[in-house]
């Protein structure tokens, strides 16, 4: 197995790409989720109470699901917020194979800068090397900022919740921040 030597920008976690990220949310990603599906959210008045940063877990649907959840977040959770997703994927993107095209590799690394800029995405691998995303979680924790996680790893194929990866309750306890499980229904319905 190749080592694949992810990279964690620590310029996402800085005040002036977190108000563009929160303009971009109220201009762009929450008209657009409205679009989508108008959420109907359920239970927020028990994050009434709560301060951040926490972690937030969640099941997986599709690559939406970020926008949902930060719909369904009170804007003090919301805005500061930082997205584990596949690491795989996500270093594909910012640094693409010389086999694709040049116009390819452009459009993944426009997609890296945005994903990372925008939804604040960090790298979670799937097979090794979790430890520097693990640091880099409680760096976001350190500075104030919620950390969301999917820790099915993967979409769901049928609807339904799939098992676990390892490691998210070591996350977790690492973390010692307060978990908040969130629930998006009905949206592989409309996938």
């Amino acid at each position: 197995m190749q080592r694949i030597d992810y990279h964690y920008p620590e310029w996402v976690l800085h005040w002036p790409i977190t108000w563009i990220r929160i303009l971009a949310y109220s201009l762009l990603m929450r008209p657009a989720i409205m679009l989508l599906g108008w959420p109907r959210i359920e239970g927020r008045e028990n994050l009434r109470d709560l301060q951040g940063p926490v972690l937030v877990v969640s099941n997986h649907i599709d690559d939406v699901d970020p926008g949902f959840i930060l719909t369904a977040l009170p804007a003090r959770l919301r805005h500061r917020l930082a997205t584990a997703t596949g690491g795989e994927a996500l270093e594909a993107l910012r640094t693409p194979p010389p086999t694709r095209g040049w116009l390819a590799r452009i459009y993944d690394r426009v997609q890296w800068t945005l994903g990372v800029s925008l939804l604040n995405l960090f790298p979670l691998p799937r097979e090794a090397g979790f430890r520097k995303s693990f640091a880099y979680a409680g760096d976001a924790v350190d500075q104030g900022y919620s950390v969301l996680v999917f820790p099915e790893g993967h979409h769901t194929t049928d609807g339904n919740l799939r098992p676990f990866r390892a490691g998210i309750g070591l996350l977790a306890n690492n973390l010692g921040i307060p978990v908040v499980p969130m629930r998006i229904d009905g949206l592989f319905e409309i996938k």
